[in-house]
């Protein structure tokens, strides 16, 4: 299931006492765990409500073995009807304690809802195959841009206030469908606005453009074969603490845009429509058009499978993230002459 739907279940007093969450979305994450809190009386929450991480180092909870894990998730609620306890890296609970952790899954204690919590699966593990069968699975992906608009003007209606489309494409642009970035910024432009209308002028003035420099320019060198220039972008981007999922994916967030307004100029599309299909606006949406005619749709699809071929063996955990990433750049910055014949094939 979807977020969504969980939070209906929720509504409803249906919950689980075994959930996956799994995704790279942690806004909707963590919208998700504090509703499971709440399902707790604040005056006892203290008392049966425990965060653990599996194994390493790790800022997202106490470094805990799985038997502990277990021992807790079998106690006895303080004064609660439920204790909640969640279970982050789990990737990282040791083979020789799989077992006592699939037993539990087979005989859950009544009394207690477990979160086993991650952004990605890494499907040849036995535990991974375990959790699937016996957990509730709640995915969180992230949102395309359409979604991620939608979304955002429902949430500014619901602070009174309203966003013109090219305003939305643009802060869209700027800061991507991370949403918990999205949010800070939706604050910042509603609490400006005071239930008035927010305008492109408002974008420009109040949002930074982090994501215009992480993305944008990351894909400008790429497309420029500019390898030296994108390896230290791209490495700059890994040691601020950028997700190498989130570098990927706004990576092939860029080539969807690419792809699409190719093909629309192909069958005579009018610019409007371009910009709309693609969220480049004013000075930039002219930068933009002239890229995609520079660049052949051939290659355009090569470096989307390229992509998809990244991003793929980060979440499987082939090589290092690091590797696949700096892999991954200089294919994309081949020469012409070498680059065609990769495409070819």
């Amino acid at each position: 299931m979807g977020f969504e739907q969980f939070r209906r279940e929720m509504k409803e007093g249906r919950i689980a006492l075994l959930y996956l969450f799994v995704g790279e979305e942690a806004y909707f994450q963590e919208r998700a765990l504090r509703m499971l809190y709440n399902t707790i009386d604040e005056s006892c929450r203290m008392f049966n409500l425990s965060v653990f991480a599996m194994g390493g180092d790790s800022s997202s909870g106490p470094r805990v073995s799985a038997a502990t894990a277990i021992d807790t998730a079998n106690q006895i609620p303080m004064m609660s009807p439920r204790r909640i306890l969640v279970i982050r890296d789990f990737d990282k609970i040791k083979e020789d304690e799989y077992e006592m952790v699939i037993e539990y899954l087979k005989r859950p204690a009544p009394t207690s809802t477990v979160v086993f919590q991650a952004v990605s699966l890494d499907q040849r593990r036995k535990i991974t195959t375990a959790l699937q069968k016996a957990c509730t699975v709640v995915a969180f992906n992230r949102l395309t841009e359409q979604q991620a608009s939608r979304w955002a003007e429902q949430y500014l209606k619901n602070r009174q206030c309203r966003i013109e489309p090219n305003a939305l494409g643009h802060l869209i642009g700027l800061v991507g469908t991370r949403m918990s970035r999205m949010v800070n910024e939706l604050d910042k432009l509603a609490a400006y606005a005071g239930g008035g209308f927010i305008n492109q002028s408002i974008v420009e003035e109040l949002v930074p453009r982090a994501r215009e420099h992480s993305s944008f320019e990351l894909w400008d060198a790429l497309l420029q074969r500019d390898r030296k220039r994108a390896m230290r972008l791209a490495r700059r981007l890994l040691d601020d603490g950028e997700e190498p999922v989130m570098i990927v994916g706004a990576l092939a967030g860029l080539y969807r845009r690419l792809l699409a307004a190719k093909e629309l100029i192909a069958r005579g599309a009018s610019s409007d429509e371009v910009m709309r299909a693609t969220g480049q606006y004013g000075a930039r949406a002219k930068d933009f058009t002239g890229r995609v005619l520079r660049t052949d749709r051939e290659e355009i699809v090569h470096g989307l499978r390229r992509i998809a071929q990244a991003d793929n063996a980060i979440k499987n955990s082939e090589a290092t993230p690091r590797l696949q990433i700096e892999y991954l750049v200089a294919e994309l910055t081949l020469p012409e002459s070498a680059r065609w014949g990769i495409v070819q094939r």
